[in-house]
């Protein structure tokens, strides 16, 4: 196949490195990636301003052809699928991310920002991400990440991941996918198995501090705490990576109103 990688985390980054590396074994790979971190850019799109597009070369990117991006995930997406320097996309894979993207974070997160884009495109988007706050051996002191085993994992599934975004709909003369796929796995050089996940809710009780930098401008940082909540649900994403499962998701990638029964009477129109 034909594979896109992207990313939030930055061209630089190791776990798209990861994805390139196994990926390019069995597949035509190219990469468009943020030529700095773009975390939390959620779905944010660069819209009438000129990006910068840059050949990136680098040995531990095996692909056909890697560009850096001035832009957001979602702008790699688009770039990616649409310049004619790269041939036909059959899949996006994003990531691998530094850092869970269970339940809420999918709001935030431009790893599945850039899934969700190639979906609406009519691509199969799959988003990878790490759960560092998920289960991992005690007696693991190191620092290793594991990026090479989810890679693997979606290298060795590609076709069955490519199935869970559901069947590719045409919408006068475009394509769509109703789902991308969201996978979170643990910290782990082998897995307890892979389970098919509904998203927690983690909730944020983000504050913000006022700061001043060197020249004396006031700042604000963004931080705090989270708390997830689960259900006592098992097939919960969080609740998976946190005993050991690679936790497997189908987003929806369109907004689903709710189903509000009645006539709208009372209003003042």
């Amino acid at each position: 196949m034909r594979v896109l990688l992207a990313n939030d985390d930055g061209i630089r980054a190791p776990g798209i490195e990861a994805l390139a590396q196994r990926f390019s074994r069995d597949h035509e790979v190219y990469v468009v990636a943020p030529n700095v971190n773009k975390s939390a850019a959620s779905c944010a799109m660069t819209v009438a301003l000129p990006l910068s597009f840059e050949r990136y070369e680098s040995p531990s990117l095996p692909c056909k052809a890697a560009y850096a991006l001035g832009g957001t995930p979602v702008d790699c997406t688009l770039a990616g699928v649409g310049v004619d320097l790269i041939p036909q996309i059959d899949v996006v894979v994003s990531g691998i991310n530094n850092g869970p993207n269970v339940g809420t974070d999918i709001v935030y997160s431009g790893t599945c920002g850039a899934a969700r884009q190639a979906a609406i495109l009519g691509i199969p988007g799959i988003a990878l991400s790490i759960d560092t706050t998920g289960w991992r051996d005690p007696a693991d002191t190191s620092e290793n990440m594991y990026y090479e085993p989810l890679a693997d994992f979606a290298c060795s599934n590609l076709e069955r991941l490519i199935k869970l975004c559901g069947e590719r709909r045409q919408h006068g003369h475009r394509f769509v996918y109703d789902c991308f796929v969201n996978i979170n796995a643990p910290m782990m050089p082998k897995y307890r198995g892979a389970k098919f996940c509904s998203p927690c809710i983690r909730r944020y009780w983000d504050k913000i501090t006022l700061g001043r930098d060197e020249n004396g401008a006031m700042t604000s940082t963004c931080g705090g705490e989270y708390q997830v909540f689960t259900f006592g649900d098992e097939s919960i994403d969080a609740k998976a990576t946190g005993s050991g499962y690679v936790a497997i998701s189908a987003v929806y990638c369109e907004p689903a109103a709710m189903d509000i029964q009645g006539d709208a009477e009372g209003f003042l129109v």
